[in-house]
């Protein structure tokens, strides 16, 4: 199986469709606050809330601790279990990745 990413197409009935797998997607999105996504047992409890809620798309952040929880050593093993458990419920995510300037002070340079 091929993978297909979701894209926007003309329609004349309709203007523009957003498709996923090749038909019309209708997104009913939730979105989470900054923190939720850091820990995929804290989200178990809350992805059948938003399947039963019929939400299909949750907007979660990634913080840059969450891959990199100490300098050098990185795992996604966190950010795995929020995966699955988001496909387990049916729904989609989009990931919103803070990088390492997010709340933080620049030091590459004058970035004003």
């Amino acid at each position: 199986m091929q993978l297909q990413l979701p894209f926007l197409q003309d329609s004349s009935a309709a203007g523009k469709q957003f498709l996923v797998n090749g038909e019309p997607f209708l997104i009913r999105g939730a979105q989470l606050q900054n923190s939720s996504l850091t820990s995929a047992d804290f989200m178990n409890e809350i992805w059948p809330k938003l399947a039963q809620a019929h939400i299909n798309t949750v907007l979660g952040c990634v913080t840059w601790e969450m891959a990199e929880p100490e300098e050098g050593k990185f795992t996604f093993d966190e950010l795995d279990g929020v995966i699955e458990g988001a496909r387990k419920h049916g729904l989609r995510l989009i990931l919103l990745w803070f990088g390492s300037f997010k709340n933080g002070k620049p030091t590459c340079g004058n970035l004003t």
